[in-house]
């Protein structure tokens, strides 16, 4: 068999390879910028096979594909500092030629920023700091958790750092014992445009009244779980306990405030029940709210 038959085959093959897909491949990529070259931030990109490529400064990357086959890049892991898109990032190969056009663009995040006063010498106070795209009302990156104590009065920086163009919602989500605390300018939408930078919140802390319950009765090695439910805190303020002694709620409350305790799981083998668990909160005279008796007995 001569040469030029032998090529003629070879080239034929070659074609079935590329057309059964996987055999013959190329690449997919493009350039990301606005990441900076120092490696303060970190972008994780993926392509439909979750085949992943982490990148910590401008640059080009670049996956292999099949020579016919659809391509998806799209970011995995986000940058704390900087949010990226990823634009031409979806098509089908449909030559032996690669694609270079896919362009990943890094934008500033927001930092969220405040002034705290009132904070009484020793308290810690956490705040929470839900996160919502507007486009779909749905929260992509909330942090739920407390974003770390704050500890002294005067200005503070919140650690989650709001893409631009989204909501942000900052609330407390523990105050210091024996202090009640409100968020002015909490709500609002993050822009990374200087002149149009949010607000500086305002977080004012002032004493408040404690709600103490007494637990007599529990039998070691079990627990009770309680729960105020209050104007305080929408979501309830519950507490459990496993031995017996005086606790106070998370949650202190101003004056004229409704407190409610009850018990919402029974400890095993026992019953508990509240005594003076309603009443109305009041810091002239914080003896009600201190009053609460919670008394187990052995079913």
């Amino acid at each position: 068999m001569n040469k030029s038959k032998i090529a003629g085959i070879l080239s034929g093959v070659a074609i079935v390879l590329a057309g059964c897909g996987g055999f013959v491949y190329t690449t997919v990529g493009g350039t990301v910028t606005g990441l900076g070259t120092s490696g303060t931030n970190t972008v994780g990109l993926k392509n439909e096979g979750n085949y992943t490529q982490v990148l910590s400064a401008d640059g080009s990357f670049s996956f292999t594909e099949a020579s016919n086959a659809q391509y998806t890049i799209s970011v995995y892991q986000q940058p704390r500092y900087v949010n990226c898109s990823v634009a031409n990032g979806t098509g089908t190969m449909n030559s032996s030629t690669g694609v270079a056009n896919v362009a990943v663009t890094c934008v500033p995040n927001v930092q969220i920023s405040g002034n705290l006063s009132g904070l009484a010498d020793g308290g810690k106070l956490y705040l929470i700091n839900n996160i919502t795209n507007p486009a779909t009302n749905v929260s992509t990156s909330a942090d739920n958790t407390p974003a770390g104590a704050i500890s002294a009065n005067g200005t503070f920086v919140l650690p989650t750092w709001v893409v631009s163009g989204y909501n942000y919602n900052v609330t407390v989500a523990l105050p210091p014992p024996g202090q009640y605390c409100t968020v002015a300018n909490g709500t609002g939408v993050a822009d990374n445009n200087p002149k149009l930078s949010p607000p500086l919140i305002g977080v004012n802390c002032v004493t408040a009244v404690p709600v103490t319950f007494t637990v007599t009765g529990l039998t070691a090695g079990n627990s009770v779980t309680l729960t105020n439910t209050s104007i305080a805190r929408k979501e309830g303020d519950p507490l459990t306990v496993s031995t017996i002694g005086t606790y106070n709620f998370s949650w202190s409350l101003l004056t004229g405030m409704n407190y409610s305790v009850a018990v919402t799981t029974q400890p095993n083998g026992q019953t508990c029940t509240v005594q003076n668990g309603n009443g109305v909160a009041n810091l002239a005279n914080p003896g009600a709210s201190a009053n609460i008796a919670v008394t187990c007995q052995n079913s």
